[in-house]
């Protein structure tokens, strides 16, 4: 491979952990930080988490919704908008004999369950407000922070200069500290 080239992989994020560890990845991006001391975990960016509603929901007089407000409608979310501290709150608050939280494929699907009246969803602030035009309203969650983190992930070696470039590009695209 040509050093001054970038090749892309998706990868499970075990896969990835154990490919920089190995040596067969230079750098990667994770929803997931880890506490590898054989690893630098830089926070690229945060994404806050919000409640998709159908425009007319009862709920949409409301600014900011906590997660008991959400306790008796049925909830889609994203399965890969993970969000732990989130997940176990609304598992949490649910009745044990119901099933209220659906997980759904896409974002896309998530937003026409809720576009059609079918339940509210859950998903990161900024994508459900660029799906405004899909007829789904937003409000933000007040009892949080429920938060998505996405993490840039490296060996503690040098790195070689295509991939400081990326790394260097990367904290400047998405304004993350570039300090360790």
């Amino acid at each position: 491979m040509n050093s001054a080239t970038l090749t892309f992989f998706e990868v499970a994020d075990d896969a990835l952990v154990e490919g920089l560890r190995k040596g067969r990845y230079d750098a990667g991006m994770s929803l997931q930080g880890q506490s590898d001391p054989a690893l630098k975990t830089q926070p690229l960016w945060t994404e806050n988490m919000a409640v998709a509603m159908p425009p007319r929901f009862r709920l949409s007089g409301q600014a900011k919704l906590t997660i008991a407000d959400l306790q008796d409608y049925p909830i889609y979310r994203w399965q890969a908008e993970a969000c732990p501290l989130l997940d176990e709150r609304l598992t949490s608050l649910m009745p044990v004999d119901q099933e209220n939280v659906q997980r759904v494929a896409s974002f896309e699907m998530m937003a026409l369950w809720v576009a059609a009246g079918y339940g509210i969803g859950v998903s990161a602030q900024s994508r459900i407000e660029r799906a405004h035009g899909w007829g789904i309203a937003m409000r933000p969650l007040a009892d949080g922070p429920y938060e998505i983190v996405t993490y840039l992930q490296r060996p503690h070696a040098q790195a070689d200069s295509v991939s400081e470039r990326f790394e260097r590009r990367a904290m400047q695209v998405t304004g993350a500290d570039a300090t360790e």
